[in-house]
């Protein structure tokens, strides 16, 4: 995936607890700037592109409805997930993505970015859960 704003959404959804964001809150953080109507388009574009470049998978990786879009978490790892993994990490998450523009997304970049610092500083961890990374949710 080539796309900044591609990369983005993975981290967006890869981020929430059930995998599934609101459409309307991806779009206020990756095209916010936008009129509605171009921040749709957009984001129909870039899923349109995650489709094509999972299309071999045996299990639909990515979902959406008129109003979500869902990551398949049972069907992918997803390091951020894993407190041990957190741990021994030593870049920062979604480290080189800047979205110019787009406040609302570096905004929420920099809480997850502190989020997980603070777990990886935490120290050794006996639980390698994904219980407790302070990642903004949106009713289901």
């Amino acid at each position: 995936m080539t796309s900044k704003k591609g990369i983005a959404l993975l981290g967006l959804l890869a981020s929430a607890n059930s995998g599934e964001r609101w459409r309307a809150w991806i779009q206020a953080k990756l095209w916010g700037s936008r009129e509605l109507r171009q921040a749709q388009a957009s984001l129909r574009r870039e899923l349109h592109g995650l489709r094509r470049l999972t299309a071999d998978a045996s299990v639909s990786l990515v979902e959406a409805t008129s109003r979500t879009v869902r990551l398949n978490l049972q069907a992918i790892d997803v390091d951020i997930r894993s407190r041990e993994v957190i741990a021994r990490s030593s870049g920062e998450f979604l480290e080189g993505i800047d979205i110019a523009g787009e406040e609302s997304f570096e905004e929420w970049l920099r809480e997850m970015r502190i989020s997980l610092a603070d777990l990886a500083n935490e120290g050794a961890v006996n639980d390698t859960s994904f219980n407790s990374v302070a990642a903004p949710q949106q009713p289901n």
